[in-house]
């Protein structure tokens, strides 16, 4: 990997962190934006996340415990105050010019999605790119929820030229209605179907992650199956999920919200959460099954690890025109 000559072409024109829709805008003083991951469950070795808090709102985000740092603990201040890592390019790009990564992988968006609304006013993710478009032999990944992607296509395009890149497009249901109850302000899923097939036609390997997959909300075999179908058809390379965890931030959001709108199943979230952050090991078992047959019938990877049986019938192709359905 080369070192970094010049920082990014691109740089946000200066503009006060004024409240916008409610949320306040708070400038995050930078000393370093790479950090460390030792986590062995986690398949990359930094992480990146140009800003802390996010608008979209998710009711299950494991994320707001981030929040809890700064001794802001109400669970809502996560989505309504949004922290902005604004000289985040110029500080990555220094970083990258003495720090030996090698091929360890870089996960930007593990905390918070690097194309929230913020990043349509500050840009902090588009400069971002930019560094990584001057370096080669990279393994990078992006993770999000937003069609906003798509604007940046020729960096990534750029990008996928010289190093490994990967896109993780978040979707846990093709229910619109169900949809906006969970993730409040995040797009609409058509929107990040039509993203993923933009950008897999451009060459770009994409993933769907079902995760969270919430018990009694998103995971009826069927509607697992209609997301998996237009994974496979907008032309998705994997789709791979998890189940729910609820650290205690998350959660002090998310059961009060399943006590308020679906009450049939706050004695079940209950009793899968009272004790444990994690669900039982037979949920995940049953889940595992389901999708792994589901996967193969698409011709998508499975978890070898749980059905080493199990072959996929087809291998995904890339789209060749977009599905008029999504």
């Amino acid at each position: 990997m080369k070192a970094v000559a010049t920082l990014p072409l691109y740089s946000p024109p200066p503009q006060d962190l004024d409240a916008t829709r409610g949320v306040e805008f708070i400038e995050m003083p930078v000393r370093q934006i790479l950090n460390r991951c030792d986590s062995p469950r986690m398949p990359f070795r930094w992480t990146i996340n140009p800003y802390r808090g996010c608008e979209f709102g998710c009711v299950y985000c494991y994320a707001r415990y981030t929040h809890d740092f700064l001794e802001l603990r109400d669970p809502m201040d996560f989505e309504r105050k949004i922290f902005v890592k604004r000289m985040a390019a110029e500080v990555l790009a220094r970083t990258l010019s003495r720090t030996p990564i090698g091929t360890d992988a870089i996960a930007i968006g593990t905390a918070t999605d690097p194309y929230q609304p913020a990043e349509r006013k500050y840009g902090l993710t588009r400069s971002m790119l930019e560094v990584f478009a001057q370096l080669s032999g990279l393994d990078l990944s992006i993770t999000t929820k937003s069609s906003l992607i798509v604007r940046d296509l020729e960096w990534l395009k750029k990008i996928n030229r010289r190093s490994k890149l990967s896109v993780n497009f978040s979707l846990i249901t093709l229910d619109r209605k169900l949809q906006r109850i969970l993730e409040p302000r995040a797009p609409r899923p058509g929107l990040r179907l039509r993203a993923l097939f933009e950008l897999a036609r451009a060459g770009i390997r994409c993933n769907v992650l079902m995760m969270p997959m919430i018990p009694g909300l998103t995971d009826d075999p069927a509607a697992i199956e209609s997301v998996i179908r237009g994974a496979h058809r907008a032309g998705a390379s994997g789709v791979w999920w998890r189940s729910l965890f609820l650290k205690p931030a998350a959660a002090r959001r998310f059961i009060p919200f399943v006590r308020e709108r679906f009450p049939h199943l706050a004695e079940r979230i209950d009793m899968f959460y009272a004790r444990a952050e994690y669900v039982p090991h037979a949920y995940d078992d049953r889940m595992g099954v389901i999708f792994d047959r589901i996967r193969a019938r698409y011709g998508f990877p499975i978890d070898h690890e749980r059905c080493m049986a199990a072959q996929p019938t087809t291998a995904p192709q890339p789209p060749r025109q977009m599905p008029l359905s999504f």
